[in-house]
C-alpha cells in the first residue's frame, strides 16, 4: 500500500509538472454545422492525451436531385480518447496518435439504400491511429491538422424511411442472409479514414 501511495504521487507530480491544456473546435466540421470539440493535457515532454467528441444532428439532408435522395437521416455521435507524441515537443509539430472511439449512427450508408428509403441505426468503434501537425501562433493560440483511420466495427439494423418498420428480417426466417447479417443485428467491419480536419485550439494553463 506504501508503495501504491508513492507512484501515485509520483505520477501526480509528473502529471501536473508537464500539463497544459488546450480546448478545441474542429473548424472544418463546423462548415457543415456538426459540432466537434476537443480537450487535449499534457502528460509528458513530448506526450498528451485528447478527448474529443462530434455530433452531427441532421434528422435530414438532401443529397442529389431523385426524389428518394431527400430527407436522408445523418445524425451520428462519437467520442475518442488518444494518446500522442509529438516529436519535437508537446502540441508542438508532427505527432502520431493511438486511439479507440465509440458511437452510434442513423444514417443511409451508401446511395443504393439511400434510393429505396432506407436507413440504418447502431452502434460503431473504432480502434487505430491519427497522424498530424501542429502550429502553436501567438501566446495561447494553435492550429491542428490530422487525420485518422484504422479499424471500424458497426452492428447495426436497417428500417424503412417510409414506415420505420425493419426491412433485414426476413431473411433468417428463409435461411438465406448473408454471412455478415447476425439475427437481431447487421455486421461491418473494415478498415476506412474516419475522422480528421482542422482544429483551433486555445491554452487554458
Amino acid at each position: 500500500m506504501k508503495k501504491f501511495f508513492l507512484l501515485l504521487i509520483f505520477f501526480s507530480i509528473s502529471f501536473f509538472s508537464h500539463s497544459q491544456t488546450y480546448i478545441k473546435g474542429n473548424a472544418t466540421y463546423a462548415l457543415f454545422a456538426i459540432p466537434s470539440f476537443g480537450i487535449e493535457v499534457g502528460i509528458g515532454e513530448k506526450t498528451t492525451f485528447q478527448l474529443d467528441a462530434t455530433m452531427s444532428f441532421w434528422n435530414s439532408i438532401t443529397l442529389g436531385s431523385k426524389p428518394n435522395f431527400q430527407k436522408r437521416p445523418f445524425i451520428f455521435n462519437y467520442v475518442f480518447p488518444e494518446f500522442r507524441y509529438y516529436f519535437k515537443e508537446k502540441n508542438d509539430g508532427f505527432y502520431l496518435g493511438a486511439h479507440t472511439g465509440a458511437g452510434m449512427f442513423k444514417l443511409s450508408k451508401n446511395n443504393s439504400y439511400a434510393s429505396n428509403n432506407i436507413y440504418q441505426y447502431g452502434y460503431i468503434f473504432f480502434t487505430g491511429i491519427t497522424t498530424g501537425y501542429q502550429w502553436k501562433f501567438k501566446e495561447r493560440w494553435s492550429l491542428d491538422l490530422f487525420l485518422s483511420g484504422g479499424w471500424s466495427n458497426a452492428n447495426y439494423q436497417a428500417f424503412s424511411r417510409d414506415t420505420e418498420l425493419r426491412v433485414d428480417n426476413d431473411c433468417h426466417a428463409l435461411g438465406l442472409c448473408p454471412t455478415n447479417i447476425r439475427k437481431g443485428y447487421n455486421y461491418s467491419a473494415q478498415w476506412i479514414p474516419y475522422r480528421g480536419g482542422l482544429m483551433i485550439g486555445y491554452k487554458l494553463n
